[in-house]
């Protein structure tokens, strides 16, 4: 202390490393409050740019003691007007006070401040020993803001000291003067861990933004690509349906022709033909326009079947009907009406045309023998011709063309006849 001093009111601090804010004297110790380092609490701008500027923060690694020269988040205690100069002398007033600086019992620098860590510890100060008239009060702001006195051993401790920006205030003062004391600071900056730093903070997020980017681009492509095979999946069976659909269509129609041809021949049977005859008579007589109906009949199929059994009559029935079919118009019907006998329906034909179309019939069956199971086989065939007149009935018309039949056989077969209508307009008067 210098002697010749009269003690102010207030205390003046100093110090030597920090700026300087002026408070009203008395002001209640939560006004001069330290801030500490605080969580990552920045706008989203300063996000960005904090994420932007983390590979040049962890390049410059801890503070150093250069860093210490710039402003320190504590605000000090004001000066009082009038205070002498010489109070505000060199630095070696306050390390002549302080002998000792420790941190986890290393011992530390107070040439240009304290830096301390990392990670939090215990912070041991040793002042000089005291005289027996003199004591120290300190305190250290950020971690109390109350002034204590230390012991007569100098010794201040401080356990498990969070990282931050403190300031250690001390005053030394003798006891029963009124001369003023300086109040002292020394910065002490406690460096946190790195995974407790802005910037390891800010590139975390980074990873943690550029992580969820990563799974959105992933999550996306996988919802494609889902998205994608549930279309394939789709038109596959779209496709499927589709073609079992046509399957079904087909089959329905196949059904329907099996119910509708006969087995053997694979001509259509007897209530096949015979219902569309009933619908080419309805139209000839709405349209004006001529039917022939030609029934043929195998000579002498019995002896066939009696002589070569009835494999080998199936084979001439199969041939019989595989040339009548090659011989008939595409318009025109052929079904089976009996054993070996034939219906064919010629649709727009005269009795005329109708007779020649007999003829050509005869002739595919009897050119040439019929290949069998037992060796060719010469067939013949008689055939009847019945043209409709506009107002008989198809039983009529039938009738007519199974009379022209029976009366080709009697002429000795292999024949055709044509069917006499007057016999039918006399049957019909008879019934």
């Amino acid at each position: 202390m210098l002697p010749g001093y009269v003690r102010p009111v207030a205390a003046p601090r100093r110090t030597s490393w920090k700026t300087e804010l002026c408070a009203p004297s008395g002001a209640p110790a939560a006004c001069l409050g330290p801030r500490r380092i605080s969580r990552f609490r920045a706008p989203f701008g300063f996000l960005l740019l904090s994420l932007l500027f983390a590979p040049f923060a962890l390049a410059a690694g801890q503070p150093g003691a250069q860093q210490l020269d710039r402003p320190l988040w504590l605000v000090a205690a004001a000066h009082p007007s009038g205070v002498h100069p010489a109070w505000y002398d060199a630095d070696s007033r306050s390390r002549s006070l302080i002998e000792q600086v420790r941190f986890n019992g290393r011992v530390l620098s107070i040439e240009r401040g304290v830096v301390a860590g990392p990670g939090k510890g215990d912070l041991e100060i040793q002042f000089t020993p005291l005289g027996a008239s003199d004591h120290l009060l300190y305190r250290l702001l950020g971690s109390d803001n109350a002034w204590k006195e230390a012991g007569k051993d100098g010794l201040v401790s401080y356990s498990r000291l969070e990282p931050g920006r403190y300031e250690l205030d001390f005053q030394l003062a003798e006891s029963g003067s009124s001369r003023a004391s300086i109040v002292e600071s020394i910065p002490i900056v406690v460096v946190p861990v790195y995974w407790q730093t802005g910037w390891f903070r800010g590139l975390c997020i980074l990873c943690l933004l550029l992580l969820v980017l990563a799974l959105h681009r992933l999550r996306v492509k996988g919802l494609a690509r889902h998205v994608q095979k549930l279309q394939e999946r789709v038109s596959q069976t779209k496709a499927e349906l589709t073609l079992a659909t046509k399957t079904a269509a087909d089959a329905e129609v196949a059904l329907k022709e099996q119910a509708l041809r006969d087995s053997l021949t694979g001509l259509w049977n007897r209530r096949a033909i015979l219902s569309m005859l009933d619908k080419e008579m309805c139209r000839a007589q709405r349209d004006h326009f001529p039917i022939t109906l030609v029934m043929i009949d195998l000579d002498h199929f019995k002896r066939i079947n009696d002589t070569f059994g009835h494999l080998t009559g199936d084979d001439v029935l199969r041939e019989a009907a595989g040339r009548l079919v090659d011989a008939m118009r595409p318009y025109d019907m052929a079904g089976r009406y009996g054993g070996e006998e034939f219906l064919i329906v010629l649709p727009s034909c005269s009795p005329q045309n109708g007779v020649q179309r007999a003829e050509y019939f005869r002739r595919a069956i009897a050119g040439k023998p019929m290949p069998t199971g037992s060796g060719p086989l010469a067939v013949t065939c008689s055939l009847g011709v019945a043209a409709y007149d506009g107002s008989m009935s198809p039983e009529d018309l039938i009738h007519l063309a199974d009379e022209a039949l029976y009366h080709a056989k009697r002429m000795g077969r292999n024949c055709v006849c044509v069917g006499n209508q007057k016999a039918v307009a006399g049957r019909r008067a008879g019934a």
